[in-house]
């Protein structure tokens, strides 16, 4: 008779190796780049609500008139006015994300001794690559897009450009959208050069090249020794005393054959008539919120009220499968994420919609 399985939200993980955990957490994180910068939600064990709130409360207008002196007798707030908080709430319902691996009992019983620990790894690397591609989509397709040629993706037949760049740094500027680094001055004694208040770009290795051959590139080697770099960063443009520092990532997505023709352009093509398009998410701090990587992780033990941790790691030992491991052979290892996102403030953030040259 086949075991029927349900659905539940009561399985009690065993303890996971703290050693084991951080293999997991470390390999995890580091694969997950479009977490970079966002604004980090939270969701909390029995609080009645799979849903995010993220609350987002503008600039004020700038006050251009003079106040008055005051006189007479004193009065409430002495005849000033207030300014207005312009406050606007987010909402994302988180879904739940996972996978697993099962493994038989000579992997405990013969198996060199390190092999849980490499285990533990690519099942690391499989929730990062996972979580951070689930991200992707939300800065890649939910910001305004800005194609470097052509009104519509068909039309789309350049790599990324100096200009499209510089357009995307105006408009954040002009939207006052806030960057993640003050300036820093660089040091002729040590080699390194500025760095500008800089926004976030993420983008595909294909397109880094691109980036890198740009007039105006600073390679990350000039100035990491002097301010703290983001994952997978390898430089920035700077223009009018902003810069974009720029990451790449394998799981930036392609969209093959969805630009225009390849004729003459030199630009990359899967099929060979029309060029491949890639997509560049440059945004400011407080665009994007995500619910996920966070700082706080999960020990095991939970209490009404409880921040969620934002991965789970479960482990089914030989035997607890009960009568459908009769044998006491199967031990299961299991990654389990709740992941939401959202875009914040729209006029902080675009999107570069371009090809790549063929190298």
């Amino acid at each position: 008779m086949a075991l029927t399985i349900s659905a539940t939200n009561t399985e009690l993980p065993l303890p996971v190796n703290n050693m084991l955990m951080s293999t997991f957490l470390r390999n995890a994180a580091s694969r997950a780049p479009y977490f970079l910068g966002t604004m980090p939600g939270e969701i909390t064990r029995n609080g009645g609500t799979a849903t995010v709130k993220w609350r987002r409360i503008d600039n004020l207008s700038a006050a251009t008139t003079a106040l008055g002196e005051l006189q007479g007798n004193a009065s409430y707030m002495q005849g000033r006015s207030s300014a207005a908080l312009a406050v606007t709430d987010v909402t994302a319902t988180v879904a739940k994300y996972g996978n697993f691996v099962i493994m038989n009992e000579t992997v405990d019983k013969f198996e060199p001794q390190g092999q849980f620990d490499a285990i533990m790894k690519v099942i690391g690397i499989n929730a990062g690559q996972s979580l951070n591609q689930v991200q992707r989509n939300t800065a890649e397709d939910s910001q305004t897009i800005v194609r470097v040629a052509g009104a519509s993706d068909g039309a789309v037949n350049s790599k990324i450009t100096i200009a499209s760049i510089k357009s995307v740094i105006n408009t954040l500027t002009k939207n006052s959208a806030r960057t993640f680094f003050p300036m820093t001055n660089g040091s002729q004694n040590v080699g390194t050069g500025p760095q500008l208040p800089a926004f976030i770009g993420i983008c595909h290795p294909d397109v880094a090249i691109d980036v890198a051959g740009l007039t105006g590139f600073t390679s990350v080697e000039t100035y990491a020794g002097q301010v703290a770099t983001y994952l997978g960063e390898f430089g920035s443009i700077g223009v009018a005393g902003l810069a974009v520092r720029f990451c790449l990532t394998e799981d930036a997505s392609v969209d093959a054959n969805a630009g225009a023709a390849v004729g003459s352009t030199g630009c990359r093509s899967t099929g060979g008539s029309n060029i491949d398009l890639y997509s560049v998410p440059i945004y400011g701090m407080d665009a994007i919120g995500t619910v996920g990587f966070g700082q706080r992780y999960p020990d095991g033990s939970f209490m009404a009220g409880d921040d969620l941790g934002p991965v789970d790691i479960i482990v089914k030992g030989l035997g607890s499968g009960g009568t459908s491991d009769p044998y006491d052979e199967i031990t299961t290892v299991a990654w389990k994420a709740w992941h939401a996102s959202a875009v914040l403030n729209a006029a902080f953030g675009r999107t570069i919609r371009c090809s790549a040259a063929t190298l």
